[in-house]
């Protein structure tokens, strides 16, 4: 009974985490451009190849030449999964700055070279340079940013696309002989090329990410992201589109609404309530069983699928910030190129597959009823909730949870906070430190310009505090902290 009332009450002090590290005021200058490329480029794909559930933001600074093909999206799904795969980050975020620019002159000509294969081919080369940008922003947003600018470049990544799809009637015209969309663009990759220029001369803050084995439970994340890009991005739109009474404008406007709760949301229960971002998720998951069975009654209460619209908006931000935080987080804590690469492949193949199925849906002649989709994504949300234990328990341990909410988590900084998790005063840290790092008790005090007795009384309280017995315990329980 009283291993039941434990686990409860450790349960609900999990829900509540310490967030005052998220802190707006921990973004960087010096992180700033990293900062402002990941929010650029996820503004420039989602205005023209994603989303894939049909609410795009397209610009006419190339459509009208070179058509809506999806295999522009191919080249760029390809070139972006492959060249961190083949590459170290080193090597190709430095080389972002060409690409950016062979992407400005492409876009520069295509106008000028009318419809033809000429045109076709600048947007085939463009795509091929978008996919090295996106992956050159994938790659600092995961192994540049500390936890703040990573949560609140998220935030903003979210938010700007969705403001540019609330206003894109307004913005869908000419004026003055200037099409406001074709302007934004240019303006996105302008700015890309600013920040890119800042990576080629800037190198040393690129880290190099290592051979090392990854604890399997970490791969548990993997469909996790999978659930929650699934649902968001492909199942709740698709669903969206199948309600016939409600125009395209009104469920976009709603879904808009929908996001901006959902940022609200975010912020409130991390800045004032202090909610774990685990349990954020699980807000996600609800609000779109809550989506697709409101959706269902939109068949007869044509209210039932502006409120679906409002319910997908707001999981789609709530998911999307918290899923990307929360894989991006864990990929600089391990510093792993398998890791990595295994998080980028299957990605890549997720949204190929999604948008192979969907483009078969687009256009076949079959139309699903929306009770099916909602039925089958229920079911999707309902394995998620099964298994919520089993994640709560593999996100847990190995102090995942505990690292998000860390201004860093380089391995200085893992070290000290696990240290602390131990109750080590700052001298016996400091001393453990030295331990670690194979300095001697009497080399240690001469370091400190101490007693030896002081160490040896610091060393005795250490190994007392982490149970432990002897020097080689302490390497074997701080091994995954000790710097390579």
């Amino acid at each position: 009974m009283q291993l039941h009332v434990f686990n409860v009450k450790k349960s609900f002090q999990n829900f509540f985490r310490s967030a005052e590290t998220l802190s707006i005021k921990a973004i960087s200058k010096k992180n700033l451009p990293y900062f402002v490329g990941w929010i650029a480029v996820f503004i420039l794909l989602y205005s023209y190849f994603l989303p894939m559930g049909g609410f795009k933001f397209e610009s006419r600074l190339y459509n009208d030449n070179v058509g809506n093909s999806p295999i522009y999206y191919y080249i760029w799904l390809l070139s972006g999964a492959m060249i961190p795969v083949l590459f170290d980050g080193k090597k190709f975020v430095p080389k972002t700055f060409y690409s950016v620019i062979v992407v400005l002159i492409s876009l520069i000509l295509i106008p000028f070279t009318g419809i033809g294969l000429v045109s076709k081919a600048l947007m085939l080369i463009a795509s091929a340079c978008i996919g090295h940008i996106f992956a050159s922003n994938v790659y600092t947003f995961f192994m540049v940013l500390n936890n703040s600018e990573k949560f609140y470049s998220m935030v903003l990544a979210v938010l700007i696309p969705k403001v540019i799809m609330f206003f894109k009637p307004t913005l869908d015209q000419v004026y003055f002989g200037v099409h406001l969309p074709s302007v934004i663009i240019s303006s996105i990759i302008l700015i890309l090329a600013f920040f890119s220029y800042f990576f080629k001369y800037n190198i040393d803050e690129i880290p190099t990410l290592s051979k090392i084995k990854v604890p399997t439970k970490a791969y548990y994340l993997m469909p996790l992201v999978f659930m929650v890009l699934a649902l968001n991005e492909v199942i709740a739109p698709a669903t969206l589109q199948q309600i016939e009474a409600i125009s395209k404008n009104q469920i976009e406007s709603y879904y808009f609404w929908g996001s901006l709760i959902g940022i609200a949301i975010i912020i409130l229960l991390q800045k004032l309530f202090s909610i774990n971002i685990y349990y954020m998720l699980h807000i996600s998951f609800s609000l779109l069983t809550i989506g697709f069975v409101v959706n269902i009654l939109s068949l007869q209460y044509r209210i039932a699928g502006l409120a679906s619209a409002v319910c997908f908006g707001s999981s789609y931000a709530i998911g999307f910030v918290n899923i990307y935080y929360l894989a991006g987080f864990m990929t600089k804590k391990f510093q792993s190129i398998t890791f990595y690469r295994v998080g980028i492949i299957l990605s890549a193949l997720y949204y190929l597959i999604s948008f192979i199925v969907l483009e078969m849906f687009n256009y076949s002649e079959i139309v699903a009823p929306p009770i099916y989709l909602a039925l089958g994504a229920i079911f999707i949300v309902m394995i998620f909730f099964i298994l919520s234990p089993f994640f709560i328990h593999i996100f847990y341990s190995g102090e995942w949870i505990d690292d998000s909410y860390r201004v860093d988590v380089t391995k200085h900084s893992r070290l000290e906070a696990k240290l602390k998790d131990y109750k080590l005063t700052p001298a016996e840290i400091e001393v453990c430190r030295l331990l670690l790092d194979g300095y001697t008790l009497r080399q240690i005090a001469s370091v400190q310009s101490k007693a030896y007795a002081t160490i040896n009384t610091y060393c005795t309280s250490i190994y007392r505090k982490l149970n432990i017995n002897s020097r080689a315990e302490l390497f074997l329980n701080m091994q995954d902290y000790i710097e390579k």
